[in-house]
């Protein structure tokens, strides 16, 4: 079991009152002296051992999850590389940051990188892939360090590796050193460059016995076999197989390591290190492929932390979303979260605090890229229900003002994780209160922008930039 040597120096803290006023104690939650972010991007929830997965895809994540606290409803923002990443960086909703496919987030938003380094952090980035991951796009401000590799190339840890033992020597003789360290995986996401969506040295590994994957190609055969409406329950299984490997691989191969560096330096009692991912991915579940539509597979994300502060072996029910993640991560290191940001500091509920928030919303207008539907995870008095719908923003108008176009979906997850039973005509007064939820929120990230000022931005991507994109899998 992780022990936390630092948590018990902590608890016997006090505060000792003025004289005649008696003494009082009072506990305060172990801090984190470094932290360790790790993003596997595409990686879906439900695909995880811990989150109730049948196959052994994650037992490294599984036992860092016994070892630390599980979020269990954990949601994406948009189903987007980039701007799911700069939500998890900056606190902020896609909308209010300003990013499109060709345009960078806007300059006055600050990143944990940027809080972590103004403290005194050293700070790093190791990323898996250039594309939407490129620095330019804001992901690389606070770092003094921000390397890419190349999709294509093996899973490679050595350039990280060496820069976290560097900061391991660093901290055992100064006291005062503080390091924050991201790590972003792309293996798990279908390959356009390989001859086999979902490519991994395990693609066998969890193959059913006696089917195979009958469709040789890259990521497009998936866009042909959707397209075609010819997809059987063997090529369902094999895609999941296929999947489940690349699961398998990254765990093995990056979660595994990475905890156990952190044992081998003694680094591991005075770390937060956190796992998610940008969104999840659909395997046919709801008729499409990647990650298209707000769906539990695409839209539900793993988020486990294990550290000082964060209790072992708990399991959190209350809704999340990655624009929580930066406030939560400078509170269990010790800061107090920027107050204009959307995110909520989700600490408390480490400590057995009630819900920072009762809905969870799901964007799906990407600027300059693609218009998918909408979500919103919505916790009422009759349970926890999830509206699927199309927002949209008449352009030309300033302020924008959002409104849903019908039909919508409404689903209750408690009864309906796989969202089968569409309950929109059954309890239409519900998905209209849910709609105006969505709608709100819409509303309050337009006013939060438009409080923020026009920024004039120039585009980023090359031509060069446009075929490693294309070569990943995206379309313009």
């Amino acid at each position: 079991m992780f022990e936390r040597v630092r948590a018990a120096a902590w608890t016997a803290i006090c505060v000792t009152l003025c004289a005649g006023c008696g003494v009082r104690e009072v506990e305060r939650p172990p801090q984190a002296r470094h932290a360790v972010l790790v993003s596997v991007d595409a990686l879906a929830a439900r695909h995880v051992g811990a989150y109730g997965h049948s196959a052994d895809t994650t037992p490294h994540l599984d036992a860092l999850a016994a070892e630390g606290a599980l979020f269990a409803s954990a949601y994406t923002q948009q189903l987007w590389t980039l701007t799911s990443h700069l939500t998890m960086m900056t606190g902020l909703t896609p909308q209010v940051l300003g990013a499109g496919h060709e345009r960078p987030a806007r300059e006055d938003l600050v990143t944990l990188a940027q809080h972590l380094k103004r403290a005194g952090f050293t700070t790093a980035a190791y990323v898996g892939a250039q594309g939407y991951m490129n620095a330019r796009f804001g992901l690389g401000r606070g770092f003094e360090t921000y390397v890419t590799r190349s999709a294509n190339k093996p899973l490679d840890n050595r350039a990280a590796f060496k820069w976290l033992r560097v900061q391991a020597r660093r901290a055992r003789s100064d006291p005062e050193h503080r390091f924050f360290l991201f790590l972003h995986y792309y293996d798990v996401h279908s390959d356009a460059g390989t001859q086999v969506p979902y490519d991994s040295p395990y693609r066998q590994r969890f193959m059913p016995e006696g089917v195979q994957w009958q469709h040789p190609g890259d990521t497009a055969v998936l866009g042909r076999l959707r397209r075609s409406g010819e997809v059987d329950d063997e090529d369902r299984q094999a895609l999941h197989a296929l999947y489940d490997g690349g699961i398998f691989f990254v765990d093995k191969r990056a979660i595994g390591p990475i905890v156990e560096l952190l044992e081998e330096e003694g680094l591991a009692e005075e770390t937060l290190l956190a796992v998610t991912s940008d969104h999840g991915d659909e395997l046919f579940e709801h008729g499409n492929i990647s990650h298209q539509q707000p769906y539990d597979e695409g839209a539900r994300v793993p988020l486990v932390m294990r550290g000082p502060g964060v209790p072992a072996g708990l399991r959190v029910e209350a809704l999340a979303g990655l624009v929580d993640l930066m406030p939560s991560m400078l509170s269990l290191l010790g800061f107090s979260p920027p107050a204009n940001i959307q995110g909520r500091d989700l600490a408390p509920l480490l400590r057995g605090g009630p819900p920072v928030r009762d809905a969870v919303f799901v964007d799906g207008i990407m600027a300059g890229y693609r218009h998918y539907r909408s979500a919103a995870v919505v916790d009422t008095a009759v349970g926890r229900y999830a509206w699927i719908g199309r927002v949209e923003a008449p352009p030309g108008e300033s302020p924008r003002r959002f409104r849903h176009e019908p039909p919508a979906e409404l689903y209750e997850l408690r009864t309906d994780p796989g969202q089968t039973r569409d309950l929109a005509a059954e309890r239409p007064d519900l998905a209209a209160v849910l709609e105006r939820r969505i709608l709100d929120w819409y509303a309050e990230s337009e006013a939060r922008l438009a409080g923020l000022g026009t920024v004039e931005r120039e585009k980023i991507l090359s031509d060069e930039d446009h075929e490693r994109l294309r070569a990943l899998g995206y379309s313009e």
